[in-house]
């Protein structure tokens, strides 16, 4: 009985050894349709190991191996030849982290720049937005190549040349156009999307050829023949007249090329200090993360687009720049070498970054800045000093505009100064240098400290050498010391970091200024009183603010722990919940109304008119600075923050639209690193999180259709693996891929069968709403469906009570711009073109006397001759976008007489929350103060109800401002005085104890602030919160 129970298990083991060889047989048979895979399996099992936000451990991946092994499917690798299969693609289409050795000793791996924008020409969706010019144009500035900051770089540090088939037009060289005229290329730059060429005319005459004075403009549709073309023609090199001054032909670029085209990518550079645990413990890793701003900024704001580049828990960012600045200029010496899928054509690539964004202690840092807590606090200007200058008139005055620029060629020479200081061995000089300058650099005083030492120790074992002697051993011994010596940002071609690094709206405006404002307010009032504003808050209208659901309550229970989100709904709506609180000073309410009216003019994706931006962006500044002052003149020289306000204006001429540098994405993107981080087995934390990004962006690139390299061809995947990004949802939000969504203007929504009824025409708003004969729109026997929402022009989703902008030509042909609110939408039964009934609000012809905002009412028959009719319909087509209004309770004294039931755990409970309810339906504000297509209210609103008022028409005298410092100097003095009568006690109690052996200077230091909850805490100790 036994033996026949062996032989049973033996054979049932021999039946499952030989079905494993035969899965596994299979499981290597190669699926063209699967390329660069073996299979689909390991497509799949590829892809579930690579999803950012959705990451897996070892032990959870072996177990998805063993129950779908379990389960019988075929072609089921195993563990490690699964990882081997990544290893081979990683060599076939990815790229292996490089490691780097600092200057301090510090050991980390970085991805490759290089390899990420190879990628990003070799990807057919990504390749065909770039965009590598310039552009000038006459309508809004949407793009960072709109703005100045591009224009900024030599014509031969940007995109040389342009293609036409296989000829290559490059600048700096002569070509003919097509009327036979020959000129010089100056520059390429589009106008108003058309690619121009800057040239000059050159003519030839006996003695050579001249070259004309003249500029001009030519698109590059003339361009007929290149340089190469005219010297075969010619049948010998273009000689120059005398004196001619002739820049090298053929230009030298080409030599790089090597006959491919020739790009500049600019890719911005951002870097922080990150958690890299989950948990509340805090565990420090330096990031540095790179986007490609060749492409449009609305794909920027896609997580897809985001590149890792680095992290380390011990090199500093000034070290890891190191290594990512030499990746960058080795591509102006030997460019980048890839395959552009928009053109099919090989090409080159040369690295340019023209920006670094970052939270405000970064960017001091990239700036070689002492930070917020210097004397001269800002790392664009040198405004500041002491306090005995700060809180003078003219100190003070000083603080609301932008000061004397710094440059990074005056902030390398102070730090090879303060390096040079080191070489006598005395601290010091380079401390007094350091505060009268602001410019301190960790890598440089990393060097500073060992030539300290160096030059003791020299001067210990030899008492009578001069210190000049001394000081220049210290010299040559520091020139062969290998790595940088200050920080390599400096060095950079084309970069400032001191100019370069743009005002961040989410810390320095959310995390700043609104938080200084909220902490203002929540601190002054009792507990009744935040009881009082949590009714109105809740109570707000939400339609057209695209913000989130108002917790109300919870916000002011956690009001000292919000996060950026909750500040941006602040800024947007507590203006018009202020009135009735008792403790609000009358100087309060005119700062939250200038913060709140700023906001828009931030987030802007476009600007319209560059001039007119710039100045209502000056007068609003000046505006939050001065009311600051009005309220605590004391912030205006404590706070850092409030003193980049001024320096906007520069960033938004330079940069454009200042969102396009806002580092939400960033902050985003930070969990993908931690589910990295936490993952790792942090024996080498550095190369383990830059190898698992290789992985995650090397599936990027290979769903996404990016073209890999095979021999001689360039080749992308299999159609199977092509079709998983374009027809899985579900990939492509774990990608962070945000697919082309087209709206059709004019689109009605209909609601479900189960809950739709037709409706007689007759039982119809729009039936009674008509100024023409209605059976022209409809048989009065015509059924309808009422829809849910309309598509609008903008592509918002306007529902029944949304507020909406349309086109009214109801009256006469002419189309008129309408205000009003949405009350029915309706489609016809048969199909066909559906109708929207909008009931008519007029726009006062002045703002609202409180809140400055253009004003809502009913019209009359003042105003409107059809005021009886004063609601209408008008085609889906017609309506334009939504915008946010709300109602004018201050006017109406509405009370908190509503209540609406709680729900929790999807159920409705017992218990309620109180809501105001409105008096009146005829006022309403237009909300100024939002967000959501703020740029095209404006467009519509009279600008007499747009224009910015300036508080203090004598801004540039500053005769408020003196006033305000007069008051600051009581207020310091008196709190200096109360700080060095609390030492002084101090002082006594220890010397009454014994404990005292040295006297205490009573004249050190000042208090900065005393806002609890608000100072900035230093870089090592941050937490991030600002999640959008």
């Amino acid at each position: 009985m036994c033996s026949l129970n062996t032989e049973a298990t033996e054979h049932t083991e021999i039946i499952q050894i030989q079905a494993r060889r035969i899965i596994e047989e299979e499981g290597t048979d190669s699926d063209p349709r699967y390329a660069p895979y073996p299979n689909k399996m390991s497509m799949l099992l590829d892809i579930v190991d690579n999803l950012p936000r959705l990451r897996l451990s070892s032990s959870h991946f072996k177990t998805i191996l063993w129950l779908l092994k379990e389960c019988g499917v075929r072609n089921l690798p195993s563990y490690y030849s699964f990882r081997k299969m990544q290893a081979s693609l990683r060599d076939l289409c990815g790229s292996e982290p490089q490691a780097y050795t600092s200057s301090m000793g510090n050991r980390f791996f970085v991805n490759d720049v290089r390899e990420s924008v190879a990628c990003d020409f070799a990807n057919p969706e990504v390749a065909k937005h770039l965009n590598f010019y310039p552009e000038e144009t006459t309508g809004p500035v949407s793009e960072v190549w709109q703005a100045q900051r591009w224009k900024e770089f030599k014509p031969s540090q940007l995109t040389p040349m342009f293609a036409r088939g296989l000829r290559q037009f490059y600048i700096d060289e002569v070509a003919e156009l097509d009327t036979g005229e020959k000129v010089l290329t100056v520059a390429w730059i589009k106008r108003n999307g058309v690619l121009c060429a800057d040239c000059v005319e050159v003519f030839p005459s006996a003695t050579g050829w001249h070259i004309g004075i003249e500029s001009c403009s030519i698109p590059t549709s003339r361009f007929a023949y290149n340089y190469f073309d005219l010297v075969e023609r010619i049948g010998d090199k273009i000689i120059w007249a005398e004196g001619v001054e002739a820049p090298q032909m053929p230009n030298p670029l080409r030599d790089l090329a090597e006959g491919d085209d020739l790009y500049v990518v600019m890719i911005p550079l951002w870097a922080d200090d990150v958690s890299g645990n989950k948990s509340k413990q805090y565990n420090k890793h330096i990031n540095m993360y790179m986007v490609n701003s060749n492409l449009p900024g609305q794909l920027l704001q896609q997580e897809y687009f985001v590149r890792f580049v680095s992290t380390s828990p011990n090199a500093t960012s000034p070290e890891q720049f190191s290594a990512i600045k030499e990746q960058i200029q080795s591509t102006h010496t030997k460019p980048i070498r890839c395959f552009n899928a928009a053109t099919q054509r090989n090409c080159c690539v040369m690295l340019r970054v023209p920006a670094l964004p970052a939270d405000n202690p970064q960017q001091s840092e990239e700036a070689s800045h002492l930070g917020g807590n210097a004397n001269l606090k800002c790392r664009r200007c040198m405004v500041g000093g002491s306090h005995e200058h700060t809180e003078s008139d003219e100190g003070y005055h000083a603080l609301h505009l932008a000061g004397i620029a710094r440059t990074a060629a005056e902030t390398k020479k102070t730090l090879l100064e303060q390096l040079d200081l080191a070489m006598y061995g005395v601290k010091a000089p380079i401390e007094k240098l350091q505060t009268a300058t602001g410019v301190k650099d960790k890598v440089a005083q990393y060097w500073i400290d060992i030539l300290l030492d160096r030059a003791r120790s020299l001067k210990a074992e030899s008492p009578g050498k001069p210190a000049e002697v001394i000081a220049d051993e210290l010299r040559m011994w520091l020139a062969e010391q290998p790595g940088h010596k200050v920080n390599p940002l400096l060095d950079i071609d084309g970069l400032d970091p001191n100019r370069d690094t743009p005002v961040e709206i989410l810390h320095t405006i959310l995390l700043g200024i609104v938080k200084y404002v909220w902490h203002m307010l929540h601190t002054s009032w009792s507990t009744q009183e935040q009881d009082l504003f949590v009714i109105p808050l809740q109570s707000t209208d939400l339609d057209g603010l695209t913000s989130p659901p108002i917790r109300a309550a919870y916000m002011i229970q956690y009001k000292n722990n919000l996060i950026g989100k909750h500040f941006k709904t602040l800024m947007q709506t507590m203006v018009f919940h202020m009135h009735g609180l008792v403790t609000v000073s009358p100087e309060m309410f005119p700062l939250v109304k200038s913060v709140s009216v700023l906001g828009p003019l931030l987030w802007a994706g476009e600007m319209d008119n560059t001039k007119q931006y710039t100045e209502d962006l000056t007068i609003l500044t000046a505006n939050v600075l001065v009311t600051f002052g009005d309220n605590d003149p004391a912030r205006i020289i404590n706070k850092m923050k409030l003193h980049l306000l001024p320096h906007l204006v520069e960033d938004a001429v330079r940069f454009g639209p200042l969102i396009r540098y806002s580092t939400e994405v960033f902050e985003a993107f930070n969990a993908v690193f931690r589910m990295c981080s936490v993952l790792s087995n942090h024996q080498a934390p550095s190369r383990d999180i830059a190898m698992k990004f290789a992985s995650m962006d090397r599936l990027k690139h290979v769903l996404s259709s990016g073209y890999r390299k095979e021999g001689d061809k360039w080749v992308c995947a299999g159609s199977n693996v092509l079709s998983v990004l374009k027809l899985k949802p579900i990939i492509q939000r774990h990608l962070g891929w945000v697919s082309p969504k087209k709206t059709v203007s004019g689109e009605i929504r209909l609601e479900a069968k189960k809950k739709s009824h037709v409706l007689q025409w007759a039982e119809t708003k729009a039936s009674s709403s008509c100024f023409t004969n209605i059976l022209e729109l409809a048989p009065a026997a015509s059924k309808w469906y009422s829809g849910i929402s309309v598509t609008a022009q903008s592509g918002d989703a306007c529902k029944k009570g949304s507020w909406i902008c349309a086109h009214d030509a109801s009256v006469s042909q002419k189309k008129n711009i309408l205000f009003g609110r949405l009350l029915e939408i309706l489609s016809p039964e048969s199909g066909g073109l559906g109708v929207v009934v909008v009931e008519h609000f007029m726009i006062s012809e002045r703002l609202h006397p409180n809140f400055d905002m253009p004003v809502l009412h009913r019209p009359d028959a003042a105003e409107n001759q059809h005021w009886f009719l004063w609601r209408s319909y008008i085609y889906p087509q017609a309506v334009l976008f939504r915008f946010s209004a709300q109602h004018d309770c201050r006017i109406a004294n509405c009370q908190p007489t509503a209540s609406r039931a709680i729900i929790q755990e999807r159920s409705i409970t017992s218990r309620t929350i109180s809501l105001l309810e409105h008096a009146d339906d005829s006022h309403f504000i237009i909300n100024m103060a939002a967000l959501h297509n703020a740029t095209l209210l404006r467009r519509v609103l009279p600008r007499a109800l747009t224009v910015p008022q300036q508080l203090y028409p004598d801004r540039e005298g500053g005769a408020h401002h003196k006033e305000r410092a007069a008051t600051l100097r009581i207020s310091q003095e008196t709190k200096r005085a109360r700080t060095q009568e609390k030492r002084r006690n101090t002082l006594a109690q220890k010397a009454a104890q014994g404990g005292v052996t040295e006297e205490l200077d009573l004249d050190r230091g000042e208090t900065e602030s005393e806002d609890a909850g608000e100072v900035e805490r230093p870089v090592t100790q941050k937490r991030k919160r600002a999640r959008q």
